[in-house]
C-alpha cells in the first residue's frame, strides 16, 4: 500500500540525522492510552504521550501487494503482577488502535506522524517474568472483520436497533410458528 508522504517527512527522512519514533493510540475500557518509544512525554496531536522507553515494543509490520489481512503485535514490560488482573480487566476486545511512525526534529518535536497501522485489539497474551510481567497486546486489522459473520439477526428488534420506525420485521418472529399447508383446500 502506497502513503502520501508530507514534504517535511521527506526532507527530514533523506537529512543527515533522523529521530524516528513509533507512537502507539490504545482504547482501553477506562481510558484512551497513548504512548511512545521515548523516555519522555512528548506533546503531539493536542494530547500527552507518556514515554515507555525500553519497556515497549512493536513487532514487524507486514505490508503486501496481496490483500490480506495482517496483525501485529505491541508489548509492555515492566509490569508488577500485582497489576495484572487490572490491567487484563481493562483491556477491551476489539477497541481500535492506531500505531504511527514519526520523525523527531533536533528540539524533540513531532515532524509528521504517518499512520502505519490501523486495528483493533485481539486477546492479549502475558509473559510472566521473575519480579515483572510482560503484556503483549495482539492488534488485527480491519480485514480480519471481512472474514467474519454478522451477528444481525432477522428479527424486529435487530432492525429497531438502527431504523427504530422500522415495521418490516414485526411478522418475521410468528412466521415460524405458523403451519402452512400447501396444495391442499
Amino acid at each position: 500500500m502506497s502513503r502520501e508522504l508530507s514534504s517535511p517527512f521527506i526532507d527530514a527522512l533523506t537529512g543527515e540525522l533522523v529521530y524516528p519514533a513509533f507512537l502507539a493510540k490504545i482504547t482501553f475500557a477506562s481510558q484512551i492510552v497513548c504512548v511512545w518509544t521515548g523516555p519522555y512525554t512528548l506533546e503531539y496531536d493536542g494530547q500527552s504521550w507518556l514515554g515507555v522507553g525500553d519497556f515497549g515494543r512493536i513487532s514487524d509490520v507486514i505490508e503486501g501487494s496481496e490483500v490480506q489481512a495482517e496483525g501485529m503485535t505491541i508489548g509492555l514490560s515492566g509490569i508488577d503482577p500485582n497489576l495484572l488482573s487490572e490491567c487484563l480487566d481493562d483491556i477491551q476486545l476489539g477497541a481500535p488502535a492506531v500505531v504511527y511512525f514519526a520523525l523527531l526534529d533536533g528540539n524533540g518535536n513531532v515532524i509528521g506522524a504517518p499512520e502505519l497501522f490501523s486495528g483493533a485489539v485481539d486477546p492479549p497474551s502475558i509473559l510472566p517474568g521473575t519480579d515483572t510481567i510482560t503484556i503483549d497486546l495482539a492488534l488485527e486489522d480491519r480485514m480480519t472483520q471481512l472474514n467474519r459473520g454478522s451477528n444481525r439477526r432477522y428479527t424486529a428488534a435487530d432492525q429497531n436497533i438502527y431504523y427504530p420506525t422500522d415495521s418490516g420485521f414485526n411478522w418475521v418472529e410468528r412466521l415460524s410458528d405458523i403451519a402452512l399447508n400447501w396444495g391442499q383446500s
